[in-house]
């Protein structure tokens, strides 16, 4: 038998009969089939916009280009260096899918292509994220000269391509292996975990980059010699510019392609387990349907795209409550057309996921917007000193974590719940003592556990139904961050309205607080996830087990739910060991942004004190060293991050086994969500609370306020651009690594006791 795993060969002769499982056959090769052809057709009509507009500057569309071959040079060079690392993984990887085909060398060689392919398509998706941003900032500038609103438009639409060609990306990806390897779901995890690494790595890198530029052009340029921020003068500028694409935009779109994708194979795996309960594929379809359904959510934002300038953040609400409104529809429809009346639970827990993320994003941008108390309290701080600063910054941060910790609490409670109810629903239709698929009677009392969590797999889901609207404003940011910068710096020789940078900054404004809401959606997006995750991992060692021959009692591994107690010292280690990885994590990033704009810093600091007339503007900066220096720093730090916490975690997992291994998941989830709200609030807070200075309040430029602001934007930006956006993609890259080398962890764990 080519499939060695029961439960795969069960659900491949299942899938045979179409009549059977008409539900699982209209989402796989009807519903998401036509999504993916709306996309194409949007994707085409958006192209077909851009191209035919107006060449109205000369000077900027230089510097563009420029930013836009900075870009792709990095991201170049980023790859070769990836795909060393990614040589190194396959065999490791590959290993752990020897326990799901009958030919050793067969399984490998899959196991370990799926990873490849994973790791590939993620980088495609921050690839493309980048190249829409850079070629969409320069158009977005020409369009603001006659109408800002237009402006505004086209920023979202360059957003749109990377949110539309993103998950669409993985939705495809995924699609076609779950048909090339006869629905063998379990090889399938691999494809997550390559994605996870390569989103890790880009992140960590682009991080790493944008803020070593960012940092050293403001404690120079606009500290020291008091020009603006995006001053042609400053040899760092055309760097940060280009770290903003390659941070912002191939980090985030490599970063919510693999939470996605963690997410359709985590429900994949859990619909496997319902499928041996009930005989019905459809929960094995479920998440990827809905997310592409999802997609269609972001199509009807485009209507309601109008800014105010006098109230930038409405702008905001009007795209956010049509796209939620429209996910709801679709997630009520979907639920009780095939699930019943009793469907009518898992659309409650749905709603929690999405009730949930619209919390956190009301929270966040109360939290991070120049409009609101929190951020203005930063500000007048400045005006005392830059210590001050920092410290009412850093206290925003802190406080702020409490409340959306507390609506992700509540919210994958509820969902839990919710899926008990569904789950008692469906064993009251089953009897007594249901059968499951492989002739074994099934304990009730899992039976319900298993549908209560797959509530909180929909919960999580649901969350990701809005990730495109979600990647098309994260990517709005850097495309108007951009615009203003291109703009400062070609002023001078292409005549512009003097207001259109007034305007651009006021657009920069709302890109920073739809940054950080990004950062806050993937973060609640991440803990849904890492649940679902941490208990796939729970239920996937239990459902294992029984076929692996293992060094801890089989009878623990199968209750391993039983096992995961406070009383083992074993236990609390674990947990203390998953919290701590965030903090040494964080501690390497932040070192690393530190020595890159040490190098940064001093590389200006020599070139204005080296060229001749380059601070009165008579010469021209050596941009393109500034950029070199940026792209080594990242690439020589990037690496050591990522490989000491996957090497902390495999370590734990072969020594102790799954079920230490299952303590440390979610001590990592705490740390992460706890570590990863505070660092990229604080961080856009001290963002937004120095631009509100730069417009106006409390003295505005060169005042004292605004040299203490910008002090303390410089020690939030590794915060919110570098550390803070990685504790997402460790909770998921955590999860996902602990899931693919499972096969190993089952048969270790020598040192466990429990």
């Amino acid at each position: 038998m080519f499939l060695k795993l029961p439960s795969i060969e069960l659900l491949r002769q299942t899938l045979e009969n179409y009549s059977d499982n008409l539900g699982f056959f209209i989402c796989m090769f009807i519903l998401i089939p036509i999504v993916m052809l709306c996309c194409a057709i949007t994707l085409y009509l958006i192209f077909r916009k851009i191209k035919n507009l107006e060449n109205k500057t000369k000077h900027m569309r230089e510097i563009s280009r420029y930013i836009r071959d900075g870009a792709r040079i990095y991201l170049q060079k980023q790859a070769k260096m990836l795909s060393i690392i990614l040589t190194i993984l396959f065999i490791p990887v590959g290993l752990t899918g020897l326990e799901f085909l009958n030919i050793p060398l067969l399984s490998l060689i899959i196991t370990g292509v799926i990873f490849l392919l994973g790791a590939f398509s993620s980088m495609v998706a921050g690839y493309i994220g980048m190249i829409s941003a850079t070629k969409t900032n320069i158009l977005v500038l020409e369009a603001s000269i006659d109408d800002p609103n237009e402006g505004f438009k086209l920023a979202y639409y360059g957003g749109m391509i990377t949110g539309i060609l993103n998950i669409s990306l993985f939705v495809i990806g995924i699609w076609l292996i779950f048909l090339f390897t006869g629905a063998n779901i379990y090889l399938m995890v691999g494809y997550s975990f390559g994605a996870s690494i390569m989103s890790l790595l880009a992140q960590v890198g682009g991080g790493i980059y944008t803020k070593s530029a960012d940092i050293g052009a403001d404690l120079v340029g606009k500290y020291e010699y008091n020009i603006k921020e995006d001053d042609p003068r400053n040899p760092a500028v055309i760097a940060d510019l280009v770290g903003d694409n390659v941070g912002d935009c191939a980090g985030r779109g490599a970063d919510l392609f693999e939470s996605a994708s963690s997410d359709v194979i985590g429900g994949m795996i859990l619909g496997l387990g319902l499928f041996l309960f009930l005989g019905d594929p459809i929960f094995i379809i479920t998440d990827i349907t809905l997310i592409s359904l999802g997609m269609l959510s972001l199509f009807f934002t485009v209507p309601f795209l109008k800014i105010n300038f006098e109230n930038t953040s409405r702008s905001i609400w009007r795209v956010f409550i049509s796209a939620t409104g429209l996910n709801i529809l679709i997630l009520f429809v979907f639920n009780l057309l095939l699930f019943g009346l009793a469907g009518i639970f898992l659309f409650l827990a749905s709603l929690l996921g999405l009730i949930a993320v619209f919390i956190t994003i009301i929270l966040t941008v109360y939290y991070t917007s120049i409009e609101h108390r929190p951020t203005r309290k930063v500000a007048r701080a400045s005006e005392d000193s830059p210590s001050l600063n920092i410290i009412s910054g850093l206290s925003t941060g802190f406080s702020s974590s409490a409340g959306p910790i507390m609506v992700f609490i509540l919210g994958f409670s509820g969902a839990f719940i919710f899926g008990t109810i569904f789950g008692s629903i469906i064993l009251d239709t089953l009897g007594v003592f249901p059968i499951s698929m492989l002739g074994s009677p099934i304990n009730p009392k899992i039976f319900i556990l298993n549908f209560g969590i797959w509530g909180v797999n929909m919960a999580s889901v649901s969350s990701d139904t809005i990730i495109s609207t979600i990647l098309s404003f994260d990517t709005f940011g850097p495309i108007l961050d951009n615009a203003a910068g291109i703009a400062q710096m070609g002023e001078e020789k292409d005549r512009t309205p003097k207001d259109l940078r007034q305007n651009l900054d006021k657009l920069d404004a709302v890109g920073n607080t739809t940054k950080a809401v990004a950062k806050g959606f993937a973060l609640v997006c991440g803990g849904f996830s890492s649940i679902v995750m941490f208990l796939t991992f729970l239920t996937s060692t239990s459902t294992l087990a029984t076929d692996f021959n293992t060094i801890i009692p089989r009878n623990q591994l199968v209750n391993i739910f039983d096992f995961i107690v406070l009383h083992n010292p074993l236990i609390i280690g674990g947990l203390f060991i998953g919290v701590l990885l965030p903090v040494i994590f964080s501690a390497f990033i932040l070192s690393a942004v530190q020595k890159g704009a040490q190098d940064m810093v001093a590389e200006v600091r020599n070139q204005f004190k080296t060229i001749p007339g380059l601070i009165e503007g008579r010469a021209v900066p050596n941009y393109e060293h500034c950029i070199k220096l940026s792209a080594r720093n990242a690439l020589r730090y990037m690496v050591k991050p990522v490989f000491t916490v996957i090497i902390i975690v495999i370590i734990i997992g072969i020594l102790f086994g799954p079920i230490v291994t299952g303590a440390l998941l979610i001590g990592n989830l705490i740390g992460c969500l706890l570590f990863g709200i505070f660092m990229s609030v604080s961080g856009a807070v001290f963002d937004n609370a120095k631009k509100g200075i730069e417009n106006g309040l409390h003295g505005g430029n060169n005042s004292a306020a605004h040299k203490a602001a910008i002090i303390g934007d410089t020690v939030g930006d590794p915060l919110k651009d570098a550390a803070g956006p990685s504790m997402n993609i460790i909770i998921t890259t955590i999860n996902t690594l602990s899931i693919t080398f499972l096969p190993i962890f089952l048969i270790s764990g020598f040192l466990f006791v429990a």
